[in-house]
């Protein structure tokens, strides 16, 4: 083989390898796989997740070269904040995190998957260990809600019934900012 034709071999396999403009990207870190449709609508999600001067000082503590290892670095900041919160320490605790564009998308999602018609701007699947967010609405409390959903899930053998579930995930909520 020539020279030309390896090097013409390695860009097609190169392009052929790297996502399409509109094809949804996964990124992972120590607790969470993240997808996301764009870098526009990571770039929002970015901005939307506002944190603590205590919160963001952990986060810059950490290897941060990408706008995407900055959300997965403040993704894994808020769970292990909110673990602290929640007194609830999992083990394995790994979720996926889908960002979507708006609250219509999130009940979308929640339509198709439940057959049921709502109008969330994020929630928990405990049946997928996802939480599906809109990121025009996205906030630290909204995240901090359902991750708390997240890591109750993942603590108790048995789950708790609904209404404790929620006032666990609405502790986690008020409480992330302390």
């Amino acid at each position: 083989m020539n020279k030309t034709a390896a090097w013409l071999l390695l860009f097609l396999f190169y392009f052929h390898c790297l996502p399409a403009p509109g094809e949804a990207r996964e990124a992972k870190s120590r607790y969470t796989t993240l997808h996301y449709a764009n870098r526009q609508l990571l770039n929002d999600f970015n901005d939307q997740i506002r944190l603590t001067r205590k919160l963001n000082y952990i986060v810059r503590k950490k290897n941060i070269v990408t706008v995407e290892d900055e959300v997965l670095a403040k993704l894994d900041t808020l769970i292990e904040k909110a673990e602290v919160v929640l007194d609830m320490f999992p083990n394995n605790m790994h979720i996926h995190v889908v960002l979507l564009e708006d609250s219509d998308d999130v009940s979308a999602v929640y339509k198709q998957k439940y057959h049921k018609k709502v109008n969330h701007i994020a929630y928990y699947s405990l049946s997928e260990d996802t939480i599906y967010i809109s990121v025009d609405d996205a906030g630290l409390r909204v995240l901090a809600h359902e991750l708390g959903h997240a890591i109750v899930d993942h603590y108790f053998k048995i789950r708790p019934p609904y209404n404790i579930h929620e006032l666990m995930a609405q502790f986690t909520e008020k409480h992330i900012t302390d």
